[in-house]
């Protein structure tokens, strides 16, 4: 998180959110918890709080022990970031967002995009931090295109110094 890199993410992530803290009257932000960018994004909002205490922190974690693979360090955080959240929603718990044969608080790719569309589902603005490459980001993306919710997609480009793209899906 302390890479040259992470640290252009963060400003231009502090600088979107409190664009659409400010001109876009959003108050309710929901990440995923992942590493990287899903984070990044947390600490963001938490950081915004301070002079917009109204403003509300969701994560929305795919399973249980989201972290259980990782080091020592990014598990640290990610409980640190847990700890901060206004809310937390565990999505596989979700009746709607369910996927049948797994076993709970396991990973999965489904429970990933199952994690994604709950995310989608409950927003108005989607940003995205995203290289055009076949991934998660580009489900999620391609989701909230389909969903046909009027979203605004916010789509910072990482190739480009995060350069903001703004586009709408039909409402």
């Amino acid at each position: 998180m302390k890479n040259p890199t992470m640290l252009k993410l963060k400003d231009k992530l502090l600088e979107v959110i409190e664009e659409l803290i400010t001109k876009e009257n959003k108050s309710r932000f929901i990440t995923g918890g992942a590493l990287g960018t899903d984070q990044a994004a947390c600490w963001c909002v938490h950081i915004l709080k301070k002079k917009n205490p109204h403003i509300k922190n969701i994560i929305a974690v795919p399973f249980k022990e989201q972290d259980k693979v990782w080091s020592e360090e990014q598990k640290m955080w990610y409980k640190r970031m847990l700890e901060v959240a206004d809310e937390i929603v565990n999505v596989e718990e979700l009746e709607r967002y369910k996927v049948s044969g797994v076993v709970p608080g396991e990973f999965s790719p489904a429970k990933m995009q199952k994690r994604n569309e709950y995310m989608i589902d409950h927003s108005e603005v989607v940003v995205a931090v995203y290289d055009g490459s076949k991934s998660g980001t580009r489900n999620c993306l391609n989701y909230a295109r389909k969903t046909y919710l009027g979203h605004q997609i916010w789509r910072l480009h990482p190739k480009c110094d995060f350069e903001l793209d703004i586009s709408y899906t039909p409402g």
